[in-house]
């Protein structure tokens, strides 16, 4: 077990399961191995996100952050999105795996900014998801299961153990490993980027957020919040990274807030303010229901229960945002299963699960649209158009998946733009056309059921 003088923990734990998880990996590592541990702190990149870390572990094989996700029950994957089984109740993530290489892609760019002039070199570090319950029955097939390790003892069959199989092996890429030098310093780098105690429930303003954000990109992080002041619904708030320019960054996200309040859609989110925060300029958008998921989560734990109706009505719901953005020469350029959020609608009487079988959805990351808009005063760009229109065709593919005629979206933008009046007319009518083939192709009876999803 390595030793304390080898081990901070620079954050007390919040919640009562990851010092266990913790501690499972302290009793792995061995007593007499060189390794340094710096458990639950949090540094700032130079993008200006504020990560935390639950572990970083350096030895003579790397340098290694690892998430911990005390998370039960069976887990799989699906297109890149975990599905995690527990009590007959299915839940979608992004993989915790991603979430570390972005983390560890950050804090290598801080530490070699720190170690700058010293002559020093500083190894990549390796992002890697540690699965700590031995309990859990894991099914990660394919790239998704690159990265991601169990516990030592009592090991998971179905998992590589992470002392024996990660930390305690010699790094098989030169750029990875540690020279002695390094291994010395990494404690005052880690000082110099301002390596501090993880704040467990940040605010910002009256807004109390989650621990850790949802959703994670190099550009922003997403959280819930809740109002500490009044009795009022979540929040989602995107908290921006300020980048090279904190004045750039402002002013961009200003645009995309003046665009998203002049752009009053069902089929586009609705954004309630713009706050200022030490962290990054803060978006906070309006949320109808506790239950908010993107496209893609709900299509991997959904898709078997759209009727061909709903699938044509998901199409229209995006088709129509998109065009009311057309309408005031506003093109997207970024849309995809990933920038479009749902809610459940359920009938009278039903439950808010039952409500999935019809899902309402708005188009959302309108960031690059605004940028584009403010870069210029006329129409977007032929190829803006274009990019628009082939990524609704993209997210009408993945509503569609398994129905016969998905396959056939593929040249539909191309086939539509050879024909002469389709050329011809605007932006906004060539999405709404494309919108009703679309949906009527998902109409269509050769359609059929979807592909059921495995539980």
């Amino acid at each position: 077990m390595i030793q304390n003088d080898r081990w901070t923990t620079v954050t007390p734990w919040f919640f009562s399961d990851e010092p266990t998880a913790m501690e499972s990996i302290r009793q792995s590592l061995s007593e007499d191995g060189p390794h340094r541990a710096w458990a639950n702190f949090s540094f700032l990149a130079d993008s200006g996100h504020l990560h935390s870390v639950d572990l970083l572990v350096a030895g003579p094989g790397g340098v290694h952050l690892l998430e911990v996700d005390v998370s039960q029950g069976r887990l799989r994957n699906e297109d890149g999105i975990w599905l995690r089984t527990r009590s007959g109740n299915t839940k979608a993530s992004d993989s915790t795996r991603d979430v570390a290489e972005v983390k560890a892609r950050h804090l290598t760019a801080a530490l070699r900014r720190a170690a700058a002039g010293r002559f020093l070199a500083v190894p990549e570090v390796r992002g890697s998801a540690y699965l700590s319950d031995p309990r859990s029955s894991v099914d990660l097939t394919g790239p998704a299961a690159r990265g991601v390790f169990g516990p030592d003892e009592p090991a998971n069959p179905s998992l590589p153990r992470l002392a024996r199989d990660l930390l305690e092996q010699p790094a098989g890429d030169r750029a990875e490993r540690p020279g002695r030098r390094f291994l010395r310093a990494l404690p005052g780098l880690l000082e110099r980027i301002g390596m501090h105690p993880v704040e467990h429930w940040p605010r910002v303003g009256t807004w109390q957020l989650t621990p850790k954000p949802v959703a994670l990109t190099d550009r922003w992080q997403d959280f819930v919040a809740w109002s500490t002041v009044w009795d009022k619904a979540p929040c989602r708030v995107r908290v921006y990274a300020p980048g090279a320019s904190r004045t750039r960054t402002d002013e961009a996200v200003l645009r995309e807030y003046l665009l998203l309040r002049e752009l009053d859609h069902p089929g586009i989110v609705t954004v309630d303010t713009l706050e200022h925060h030490p962290p990054g300029p803060v978006l906070m958008f309006h949320v109808e229901k506790k239950q908010l998921l993107r496209l893609d989560h709900i299509l991997s734990l959904y898709r078997s229960l759209f009727t061909p109706e709903v699938r044509a009505d998901m199409i229209r719901q995006i088709g129509a945002g998109l065009a009311h953005a057309h309408d005031r020469q506003i093109a997207h350029c970024a849309l995809s299963t990933r920038a479009v959020m749902g809610i459940p609608r359920p009938a009278q009487g039903e439950s808010v699960n039952d409500g999935w079988r019809d899902p309402g959805l708005q188009i959302t990351d309108w960031h690059h649209a605004a940028v584009a808009a403010a870069a210029t005063e006329d129409a977007p760009a032929p190829a803006s158009v274009t990019r628009d229109l082939r990524g609704l065709v993209a997210v009408a593919r993945e509503i569609c998946a398994g129905a016969a005629p998905a396959d056939g979206f593929a040249g539909l933008p191309e086939h539509l733009a050879a024909e002469q009046e389709f050329a011809r007319i605007r932006p906004a009518e060539q999405v709404r056309r494309l919108t009703h083939r679309l949906a009527e192709d998902a109409l269509s009876p050769a359609a059929g059921p979807a592909v059921p999803v495995t539980r």
